[in-house]
């Protein structure tokens, strides 16, 4: 024999008001796509040109570390339709003498990039191991 609904199973009155509000909340809710702007294409093309000034440049006249001698470990690139900036962090040919902070702003005029700037943000020490402190 087959058992009856029993009107416990439903929700009453306050659980009905919770699963509407639950439901309305569920809809309103959206996730956010903050991924960067820009093409794989575009990021290539920054990467080289990058690794091209470091390559190319041999004496800079500001007195700034030559950056043909630098070897870069890390680029930081945020692209926001035809302009972009990237940090670049590279190491000085010496192991002793640290790594040089740079601030690149590039601009794409029609299918090209173009670095507009070039700042050396820092030349920060080496980082040798740390000791303990007694």
């Amino acid at each position: 024999m087959a058992r009856p609904i029993s009107c416990s199973v439903l929700p009453g009155r306050p659980g009905l008001v919770s699963l509407v509000t639950l439901v309305a909340l569920l809809q309103a809710c959206t996730i956010e796509d903050r991924t960067p702007t820009g093409s794989r294409r575009d990021q290539a093309e920054i990467q080289r040109l990058i690794y091209a000034y470091h390559r190319a440049v041999t004496i800079d006249p500001s007195g700034d570390p030559n950056p043909g001698a630098m070897r870069v470990v890390r680029v930081d690139l945020r692209q926001e339709g035809n302009l972009a900036a990237a940090w670049v962090t590279a190491r000085l040919p010496e192991p002793d003498q640290g790594e040089v902070l740079e601030h690149f702003v590039l601009r794409r005029s029609g299918d090209e990039w173009r670095v507009v700037n070039v700042a050396v943000a820092s030349v920060r020490p080496p980082s040798g191991p740390r000791r303990a402190s007694p």
